[in-house]
């Protein structure tokens, strides 16, 4: 006798896209009868939710000197879930950047702890970190600013 497992397509349209939005590739839905685990191939993230545009007066900003931008080009990077944030490492001390750290694309600047799964917050181009936004331990929700980073030209 087949057993007749029905899936909300739905519902896994709504992860997927979650999934894509987010620094989180691989997810798996139990129910009674049936499990489904979905992975994103990272040559599909469409970036979408990690990086402030910049305004056109952000990309008319001239240097004021060398090794300060004006405040207005400085890129935002937003929390891409609820969570609490992690300045440092929970087993460490020492926070992972501050102000005035130079940074390359994709380094990890901060944690999001969801439950006991922390997510890596990166930087999502090569700067300095002007100021990060958010103390340690604090709850943030999705779009919340974390970090500043001018991008190095």
């Amino acid at each position: 006798m087949t057993q007749k497992i029905e899936v909300d397509l739905g519902e896994i349209r709504q992860i997927t896209a979650w999934l894509a939005a987010s620094d989180i590739g691989f997810i798996e839905v139990s129910k009674s009868g049936a499990t489904v685990r979905l992975k994103v191939d990272d040559g599909h993230r469409s970036g979408k939710g990690t990086l402030a545009e910049p305004s056109a007066a952000s990309a008319s900003a001239t240097r004021t000197g060398s090794t300060q931008y004006a405040r207005t080009q400085a890129v935002s990077v937003m929390a891409k879930t609820v969570a609490v944030f992690l300045a440092a490492h929970p087993a460490h001390s020492t926070p992972l950047v501050e102000a005035g750290a130079r940074v390359g694309q994709g380094d990890v600047i901060g944690l999001l702890q969801i439950a006991h799964l922390c997510v890596p917050v990166v930087a999502p181009v090569a700067g300095v970190v002007t100021q990060p936004l958010v103390a340690h331990g604090v709850t943030v929700g999705y779009g919340t600013p974390l970090f500043e980073i001018v991008p190095i030209a």
